[in-house]
């Protein structure tokens, strides 16, 4: 079985209640600054345009499996979601479109006033770590130039991983104890 993957979007910290529509409505947003809202509506019109280009640019399978996990992520309210992929859906998530996840997430984060150089963030391969495995996070153009930085946001993010893969396997010690079934085998 496959592991789930996680997609986090913690960098952007997007309250739903704050950010228009994916499809462009604004509708209940509370009233901003024109030039706020002018900004928003480049960020809006960057994301469509980037959406478009992807869906002229990839297989359609995976441009539908990438819509659906913004779609997911969206609905879940931003932050951190984990996809269970299985088969077919597996062999899509490839780097590129894990690469044009990050991109699509910086461009929703763009969408926020004050946050609009979000849209000026690059993909950053950050390599393994002992626990984490071709990590690849979003970061501004300054920090992708200083491989200290890099290595140190991996590092943070192996530990993270490392913590998750113990406290997965206590979870699923406690559940094989109680003779409860796994959602998901123990990770390797």
């Amino acid at each position: 079985m496959l592991k789930p993957v996680t997609v986090r979007g913690g960098h952007h910290r997007v309250s739903p209640a704050s950010w228009p529509s994916l499809a462009g409505s604004t509708e209940g947003n509370v009233a901003i600054s024109e030039s706020h809202e002018d900004a928003r509506e480049v960020a809006r019109l960057r994301y469509a345009l980037y959406v478009e280009t992807l869906r002229v640019r990839m297989n359609e399978d995976r441009f539908d499996l990438l819509m659906e996990i913004i779609r997911r992520w969206s609905e879940g309210g931003g932050g951190t979601v984990r996809l269970q992929l299985d088969g077919p859906e597996r062999e899509l998530f490839t780097q590129e479109i894990q690469q044009e996840l990050l991109n699509l997430l910086g461009l929703i984060g763009a969408m926020q006033p004050g946050r609009e150089d979000r849209a000026d963030h690059v993909v950053a391969q950050l390599g393994d770590g002992e626990f984490a495995k071709g990590v690849m996070s979003l970061v501004p153009p300054d920090v992708a130039g200083d491989p200290d930085k890099l290595r140190a946001m991996r590092d943070r993010l192996d530990a993270e991983q490392r913590r998750r893969t113990s406290d997965q396997r206590v979870v699923d010690d406690i559940a094989r104890a109680s003779g409860l079934p796994l959602d998901d085998p123990s990770p390797e």
